[in-house]
C-alpha cells in the first residue's frame, strides 16, 4: 500500500511539472501573439515592454529569439528610433541569419530599412558560414558541409545582395563547394550501394556432425585428434607517409614482388618520385571576399616508370575553381621515376596545396 501511495505521488509530481513546463511554453507563445497583436494595434510601447521580457527569455540564438528582435525592431522603426531599430535587426541576424523576415506586407519604407540592414550584416555571416562548412568538408562530413554552402548561397540571393559585384567570388566559392559536396553524397550513396548489393546474403549456419568416438586405445597411450592447419593472414598492403608509393600492378600484368617492409611506412630499397618540373598554376584571387580566405588541399598522382603523369585527382578539393587549373598543370609535370631495388617502377604521389590569403 505505501509503495503504491510512493507511486502515485511521483506520478501527480512529474505531471504537475509537465504542466508547468508547458504552461510555460504555451504563455511565452501567447505573449509573443500578444506583442504582435500590440503591433498591429500601434501599441508599439507596450509591444516593446512584452517583447523586452521575451528576449530576456528565449536567449540570444536560435529562431524563436531571431523572431523576437524582429518584432522589437518594428516597433523602434513605427517609434522613429532608428538606431535602436539597427541594433535590434542586428541581434536578429547574430541569433539566426538564416531566417529571412517576411517583408512583402510591411510598408515600402520599413522594409527598405530591413533590407539596408541585412545587406550590411549578412555578408560577414556568409563568409564565416562559409568558413565553418570548410571546416566540415576537412572532417569528411559532406552533409554538413553542403547544408552549409547550400545556406551561404540562399544568403546571398536576398534582394539587396544578389548580383553585387563585391559578393561574386563569395558566391562563386558557395556555388562551387555546394556542387562539389553534393556530388561527394551522390558518391558515396552509390558506393554504398553498390556495396550492398555485392554482398551476398547470410548462409545458414552449417550444423558438425559429432565426431567419432576414439579408436579403443592400449593401456598407457592416448589418441590426439588432428587440428586444422591455421590459415596464414594474408600480408597488408603497405603504407607510405612519404607522400608517394609504389602504384597497384595492373590487371594481367606482371607482378611486382616487394620484400616485406623492415617499418610499416616505407619497403626496403624503395625510393619515391622526386620532381624534375612540378609548378603550380598563379593563384589569382582578385579583390573580392575569396582573398581573404585560406584554402588547403591535395592532388594525388600516378606516375610511370619514365616519370611521366599518368592521373591526377583532387585529395581533397583546394577550392572548386582552383582545382581544375591544378589538374590541367598537373599533366605537363615531370618526375624522375621510383624505383626499387634501383629499377624504375610506377608510383604515386601526395603534393599538398596552401593558398595564402592577401
Amino acid at each position: 500500500m505505501k509503495h503504491a501511495r510512493r507511486c502515485d505521488y511521483r506520478a501527480a509530481l512529474l505531471a504537475a511539472g509537465l504542466a508547468v513546463a508547458l504552461g510555460t511554453l504555451v504563455r511565452a507563445q501567447d505573449e509573443l501573439s500578444g506583442a504582435k497583436t500590440l503591433y498591429v494595434n500601434a501599441s508599439y510601447e507596450e509591444a516593446l515592454v512584452v517583447l523586452d521580457k521575451q528576449a530576456a527569455t528565449t536567449g540570444a540564438t536560435g529562431p524563436k529569439a531571431a523572431e523576437v528582435q524582429h518584432y522589437r525592431a518594428l516597433c523602434f522603426i513605427a517609434l522613429g528610433r532608428t538606431a535602436d531599430a539597427d541594433q535590434a535587426i542586428a541581434l536578429s541576424v547574430a541569433a539566426d541569419p538564416f531566417t529571412v523576415p517576411d517583408t512583402s506586407e510591411l510598408a515600402p519604407r520599413v522594409a527598405s530599412v530591413f533590407s539596408a540592414a541585412r545587406a550590411r550584416l549578412i555578408p560577414e555571416a556568409a563568409r564565416t558560414a562559409l568558413a565553418e562548412g570548410r571546416q566540415l568538408m576537412q572532417k569528411g562530413d559532406a552533409a554538413g558541409a553542403n547544408r552549409r554552402f547550400e545556406a551561404v548561397t540562399k544568403l546571398l540571393s536576398e534582394p539587396g545582395l544578389a548580383g553585387r559585384s563585391d559578393l561574386n567570388d563569395l558566391t562563386l566559392a558557395a556555388t562551387a563547394f555546394a556542387e562539389l559536396t553534393k556530388a561527394q553524397l551522390a558518391a558515396a550513396a552509390a558506393t554504398a550501394a553498390a556495396a550492398a548489393a555485392a554482398t551476398p546474403p547470410p548462409q545458414p549456419a552449417a550444423v558438425a556432425a559429432p565426431a567419432p568416438p576414439p579408436p579403443a586405445s592400449t593401456a598407457g597411450a592416448s589418441v590426439t585428434p588432428a587440428l586444422p592447419a591455421a590459415q596464414a593472414p594474408a600480408p597488408s598492403a603497405p603504407r607510405f607517409t612519404n607522400g608517394a608509393q609504389p602504384a597497384p600492378a595492373a590487371r594481367n600484368a606482371p607482378a611486382t614482388t616487394l620484400r616485406t617492409p623492415a617499418t610499416p611506412t616505407t619497403p626496403p630499397g624503395f625510393i619515391p618520385a622526386a620532381p624534375i618540373s612540378q609548378t603550380l598554376p598563379a593563384w589569382q584571387p582578385g579583390t573580392g571576399v575569396v582573398s581573404q580566405l585560406a584554402f588547403t588541399g591535395a592532388v594525388r598522382l600516378s606516375i610511370d616508370a619514365e616519370g611521366k603523369v599518368t592521373g591526377a585527382v583532387m585529395d581533397p578539393s583546394v577550392y572548386p575553381p582552383y582545382d581544375r587549373l591544378v589538374l590541367t598543370a598537373a599533366r605537363q609535370w615531370s618526375y624522375r621515376p621510383a624505383t626499387q631495388d634501383g629499377r624504375p617502377v610506377a608510383s604515386e604521389r601526395r603534393v599538398e596545396i596552401v593558398l595564402q590569403p592577401r
